[in-house]
């Protein structure tokens, strides 16, 4: 696996007429007094490794901690054991089969074993969320533009939901009754477009992060949507010009006392993270706190999709280097799940008629 070598640039950065200023929230992921984080041999912050950043904290707060930013130990513990349970033993648990050797088993989507999150643990931060700001733990308002966009999103959704059904007695079905008209109406992931960024979700835990005096390489892995590279200067270079646009956007870095500092512009209108896409505007700021511990907190804006800037901290853990548990994801070597469903969809309509 090859990173290549990479470069930096000007934290703050004029997008869509905001500027966007990464303001560091409170955190208890904060070094020991007597941590002092490891050295490159040319003395920046060593920050590699494989790192894992899978958990089970929300991203949003739920409810019933609307006035608690961290959990204590018992709490996170109950909420690990009981979700544990219900992944083993259901009534919905993935282990639970419909008859052995029947059409509805082999219909069914893959058990625990296969599952990224199982074992996953709750944060190191405590955290009730991963959003720190705004303080509510929530997401901010959307604007009016993508209020509407959401809500044709959901009124096709709804459409969708009317076709029929998967059959009830397969458990976790894979059919999930959408149309499979064209390549485009099937998720990213399944058209193996790779990895976007913030990659913060449970196909998207473990990373590799390599460094060089001018530059910073991650590499993604996403089970198997693909995985992605992502090179980032430190050399003091500005963003590309407005007009270059790229999958994982443009992204210069530089250090502030012993945190990478990145900015990612120049997105494409195909990225899509929760809403955003060609508008996205990210800061994001790497610190190791402790040796098998990193800070990572991503301050995320996008004036046409939310109201405000808002910000999520997560806790990466370092993995075991020397057993190379990170590996390049080829997800187009050997993908015919799109053409079959493509194909089987087209047999069921010739069927129908």
């Amino acid at each position: 696996m090859t990173i290549r070598s990479l470069s930096l640039g000007v934290l703050s950065a004029v997008v869509g007429g905001a500027l966007l200023v990464s303001v560091p929230t409170a955190s208890q992921l904060t070094p020991a007094a007597d941590w002092e984080a490891p050295r490159t041999p040319w003395g920046d912050p060593d920050l590699q490794g494989i790192w894992d950043s899978k958990s089970t904290t929300p991203l949003q707060r739920p409810a019933q901690y609307a006035d608690r930013e961290f959990l204590t130990d018992e709490e996170i513990a109950a909420l690990e054991d009981a979700r544990e349970r219900e992944a083993r033993e259901g009534p919905q648990g993935r282990d639970v089969r419909a008859e052995p050797g029947s059409e509805a088993d082999v219909e069914g989507a893959y058990n625990n074993i296969f599952s990224t999150g199982l074992g996953t643990r709750y944060s190191r931060t405590k955290r009730s969320s991963l959003i720190t700001d705004p303080s509510d733990g929530r997401l901010p308002l959307l604007t009016a533009e993508a209020r509407r966009v959401a809500q044709a999103r959901e009124a096709a959704a709804g459409r969708a939901a009317s076709a029929p059904r998967p059959r009830a007695d397969v458990p976790y079905p894979v059919d999930t009754g959408r149309a499979y008209d064209n390549p485009e109406d099937v998720r990213l992931i399944e058209r193996c477009l790779g990895v976007t960024i913030p990659c913060t979700g449970g196909l998207c835990g473990f990373s590799r992060l390599v460094q060089g005096p001018d530059g910073v390489g991650i590499y993604y892995e996403q089970g198997h949507g693909g995985g992605g590279y992502r090179s980032i200067p430190v050399d003091g270079r500005p963003h590309l010009g407005s007009h270059i646009r790229q999958w994982l956007g443009d992204s210069v870095g530089h250090w502030e006392g012993d945190t990478l500092v990145v900015d990612t512009t120049n997105f494409t209108p195909q990225t899509s993270y929760m809403g955003s896409a060609e508008h996205l505007h990210l800061i994001e700021r790497f610190t190791r706190v402790a040796p098998d511990l990193l800070r990572y907190e991503i301050t995320v804006e996008d004036p046409t999709v939310w109201t405000r800037p808002w910000t999520m901290e997560l806790a990466p853990t370092l993995q075991d280097s020397v057993q190379n548990l990170i590996f390049e994801a080829a997800c187009h070597e050997g993908n015919y799940s799109l053409t079959a469903m493509l194909a089987g969809a087209r047999i069921a309509e010739a069927g129908a008629r």
